[in-house]
């Protein structure tokens, strides 16, 4: 190409990126454009792709390989052009919880919590980070706020949670007491908790695994089965489908596989 042909193509480029992204003058729309690419990274090849900058994205930095990843670097310059919004605090939270780094996740949804209006999402996933960290008594503590909260069946949720904790605990016969009551309000409203996309569904998993490891195999059963109705996501219907064949005449190695892959670090 010729030096004049050069000019004109360098022209033309940026001719190009003022019309697709000279929209990108202020704070706000650069905050905007930055949540929008943190929902762009959905696989791999959305990692691929924004690293090149498209879609007005600023480009990923060389080395970022995993979706959380991904996303925290455009999380992260949202927070930092507004840092009072409660969206890149959750997504952070989100991002955190899946790379495994529970203490920044629960950081992020404390924070969160006092600045929703309807703070229980927030801190049903603050409760999972300090169960996950083995933090307990806090968890607990917090499980006991949320019962008082009104129009958001705090009874059942705070159950839940509690029976979450015990069982992490150690504690499987008060994990069991706590799912029974969870369950029992359950039946007359719905399995979920508070309005929020986090579900009880488990709650009956958690009592086949209790009763399996309290010597009722006939129990155990009758409440695996009751879990597996509720369970219509296909994520976990192929992680049922390859683990079953192999396990399905060890109930015990069947329910612990579930239980340590699936359900541990999922609400």
């Amino acid at each position: 190409m010729t030096p004049i042909g050069q000019i004109a193509s360098c022209l033309a480029a940026v001719a190009l990126l003022n019309g697709c992204c000279g929209f990108l003058s202020s704070d706000e729309s650069r905050y905007e454009k930055n949540l929008e690419c943190a929902g762009r990274i959905t696989d791999l090849k959305s990692i691929e792709i924004l690293a090149k900058g498209n879609f007005c994205c600023e480009p990923l930095p060389p080395g970022i390989q995993s979706l959380p990843q991904a996303r925290r670097f455009y999380l992260e310059k949202a927070r930092n052009l507004r840092p009072d919004a409660v969206e890149p605090l959750l997504g952070l939270g989100r991002a955190y919880w899946e790379e495994g780094n529970f203490p920044e996740a629960q950081k992020c949804f404390q924070l969160a919590a006092p600045r929703l209006d309807k703070p229980i999402y927030a801190e049903i996933a603050a409760v999972t980070m300090m169960r996950l960290q083995g933090r307990f008594d806090e968890g607990r503590a917090l499980a006991e706020k949320i019962r008082s909260e009104k129009g958001v069946d705090g009874e059942k949720v705070a159950e839940y949670l509690l029976g979450r904790l015990a069982f992490d605990a150690g504690e499987i016969l008060t994990a069991q007491v706590h799912f029974e009551l969870a369950l029992r309000r359950a039946e007359r409203g719905d399995f979920g908790l508070g309005g929020t996309p986090f579900t009880m569904r488990d709650a009956r998993f958690y009592l086949a695994l209790i009763k399996h490891r309290s010597g009722d195999p006939q129990g155990a059963y009758v409440e695996f089965l009751a879990f597996l109705k509720k369970m219509s996501d296909p994520e976990f219907q192929i992680f049922y489908a390859y683990w079953l064949p192999r396990l399905q005449d060890d109930q015990g190695a069947l329910f612990e596989k579930i239980e340590t892959d699936w359900t541990h670090v999922r609400q």
